[in-house]
This record gives structure tokens, C-alpha cells and sequence, in this order.
């Protein structure tokens, strides 16, 4: 695969994990509870860089949950939401056709 189509699959799966926080945090529970290993998964490298990608961009926090030892609460920031937003507003992050635009070319 091209690097270019490459960089475009990360983009999106960064937009697509942003979009999904995005979303629970206009509900009632503004956060992701979810266990450690299926958010975090050790076997998925890709994964795994893209949270701490975004952790250490500040587009996102993970927090223990009280009691419950594996588990996280995942939250977009405002950071978060802003970044989204004005990516969607500029047409980033709009689905697959970002990935296979190039591919179609």
C-alpha cells in the first residue's frame, strides 16, 4: 500500500475513534466505559499508537473507573472537540472516501 493511503487510514481511524467520543459525550454519561484490554489491545500496534497519539495530543483522557480495576473511562477533551469539529467542518475524517480517494486516481 502506498504511504500516502497509509497516512489517510490513520487519519481516519483517529477521526473515527474522535467521532465515536464525540458522540457519547452529548449523552447522559459523557464517558466510554470499557475494559482496559479491548480498548488498549496488546495485539493491535496500529491501536495502540493511535490512543497514545491522541492522549498525547491532549484529544482525549483515560481514566480508571472507581472499583473496577479493568476498566477505563474514555472521554474526548475539549481540545478533542474542537479539533473534530473544524476536521469535519473542512471535510477531514468524513468517512472511507478519504482513504480511497487517492486509490481511485
Amino acid at each position: 500500500m502506498e504511504l500516502e493511503a497509509v497516512i489517510k487510514e490513520r487519519i481516519q481511524e483517529r477521526f473515527d475513534i474522535l467521532e465515536e467520543l464525540y458522540t457519547i459525550w452529548f449523552t447522559e454519561n459523557p464517558a466510554y466505559i470499557v475494559p482496559k484490554k479491548r480498548f488498549y489491545p496488546d495485539a493491535h500496534i496500529e491501536r495502540q499508537r493511535t490512543i497514545t497519539y491522541l492522549l498525547n495530543k491532549g484529544f482525549i483522557v483515560v481514566d480508571p473507573v472507581e472499583n473496577e480495576p479493568e476498566m477505563v473511562a474514555v472521554s474526548i477533551t475539549v481540545n478533542g472537540i474542537d479539533f473534530f469539529e473544524q476536521g469535519r467542518l473542512d471535510g477531514k475524517g468524513n468517512g472511507w472516501s478519504v482513504v480511497t480517494e487517492h486509490l481511485d486516481e
